[in-house]
């Protein structure tokens, strides 16, 4: 009898120790705990957390909504004996939403967790579909339901699962955003650096973004992001990959296309205290352009211990079908000995610097992305001839186009006469590489002094 009626009493304090170290991170990751209330009892607890989602802090002054604010009530069952057999503890959370949020303030917003004996569980969570009409300040939205759950052990390592069924967004009875079926999935574990790892996918079946004014419409297919990370011996190496069925564009079709990012030789005590000091930032109270500084002097901070294990970062592969070809590509670059006070001088940078670099694409492409950027200069330095009192030639836009191509057939004509380029069918491709203060372009050496 002391056992039943009493374990009750000593695990309600554990379940309270348990619940206040979630509040505890839940700040860490920058959700603001703006009030919180823990009514232990003996069999049971209440608790009532009222967080909030701060915006940008330009938006508030400019007397828009600033922040998300919503309320989490969770009714605690004591164990050793719950409703679902032997357990910690039972949690039963409803959300209630603010009145700027879009979801309605009885919205029937579900969570459910449990707490096993040794410290794991799992928690659901199931938001019903809905539709909600908007007003002057809102757009209206279709909500096809979400659901989830996540199971962590007591050391913090984490599986997460979500899935949003679709989301539409309209506005005067036209859809402006349309998101199709949505997945999460990732595990998260802590290093023996102390650094929070794992992997993760993130994929979108369909993205569509409409334009009432001019039309235009961009759908994207199968989206997907890869994300990995890893630790050995206080390496830590990170992998992200990004794939994309299909975009259409005005009518024009890209894809499928992949675009892989690795970074390795980073060191993991270095990261830990990068993510501790990132996690104390963005629990203090101060305005972007304080936060910005502040993040900016702790990278600073960081550098030059990260450099001293001469990282490598490398976008191996890079592809994309474009209407008019596919671009192919390959990067890669290594410290040699660089230090962060190289990193100022051009010199110094590049003979501790091992690059290399490969690229093709479809000479149509790269001429409109020339003349795209050639035009823009050329009306910026038009532009600031006027703004400084001078005189700017008149043209008009057919005679600004011909002049902008006249510069782009100069430009390829140079640099495919010193071979920085070189034709290939309808392609033109480049194979570079830097060591040791040397530049090599398509198996010539190059003087950097001229580049």
């Amino acid at each position: 009898m002391a056992l039943v009626f009493g374990a009750p009493a000593v695990i309600g304090i554990k379940a309270e120790a348990r619940y206040q170290l979630a509040i505890d991170r839940i700040q860490q990751s920058g959700v603001k705990v703006i009030s919180h209330n823990y009514d232990r009892g003996w069999f049971g607890s209440m608790a009532e957390t009222s967080l909030t989602f701060d915006g940008p802090e330009d938006a508030a002054a400019a007397g828009e909504p600033g922040s998300l604010r919503l309320t989490l009530l969770s009714t605690v069952s004591h164990g050793p004996v719950l409703s679902t057999g032997l357990g910690l503890a039972e949690i039963e959370s409803e959300i209630k939403f603010g009145e700027r949020a879009i979801l309605p303030p009885d919205y029937p917003a579900q969570i459910h967790t449990l707490v096993d004996l040794n410290g794991t569980g799992h928690t659901r969570i199931d938001l019903p579909a809905a539709d909600f009409s908007g007003s002057a300040q809102m757009p209206d939205i279709s909500f096809g339901g979400l659901s989830g759950e996540v199971v962590f052990d007591i050391g913090g390592d984490a599986q997460i699962q979500f899935v949003l069924n679709s989301l539409a967004v309209s506005s005067a009875g036209q859809k402006l955003v349309e998101l199709g079926e949505t997945r999460l999935d990732s595990n998260s574990r802590t290093s023996s650096s102390g650094l929070m790892l794992g992997d993760g996918e993130f994929r979108v079946q369909q993205f569509v973004l409409n334009d009432p004014e001019s039309g235009e419409q961009v759908v994207m297919h199968d989206l997907a992001i890869d994300l990995e990370s890893s630790e050995e011996l206080e390496q830590v190496s990170a992998v992200a990959s990004y794939r994309m069925g299909l975009i259409e564009v005005a009518g024009d079709v890209y894809g499928p296309g992949v675009l892989s990012v690795e970074m390795s030789r980073l060191l993991g005590p270095v990261l830990a205290r990068l993510q501790q000091a990132l996690a104390e930032i963005k629990a203090q109270k101060m305005s972007d352009a304080q936060r910005g500084m502040a993040l900016s002097g702790l990278v600073m901070s960081v550098a030059s211990e990260l450099l001293k294990n001469d990282p490598t970062i490398a976008i191996k592969p890079l592809r994309l079908v474009t209407p008019d070809g596919t671009v192919e590509g390959e990067l890669s670059l290594r410290g040699a000995g660089l230090s962060l006070a190289d990193v100022s001088s051009i010199p110094a940078l590049a003979s501790k610097l091992v690059a290399d670099l490969s690229l093709r694409m479809p000479e149509k492409l790269f001429r409109s992305m020339l003349i795209k950027q050639i035009g823009q200069q050329l009306e910026q330095q038009m532009a600031a001839m006027i703004e400084q009192g001078g005189e700017a030639p008149e043209l008009d836009r057919v005679q600004l186009q011909q002049l902008v191509e006249r510069q782009v057939d100069e430009q390829l004509k140079h640099w495919l006469s010193q071979e920085i380029i070189e034709r290939d069918g309808d392609d033109l491709a480049t194979v570079a590489s830097l060591s040791s203060g040397l530049l090599t372009v398509n198996g010539k050496t190059v003087p950097l002094s001229q580049q």
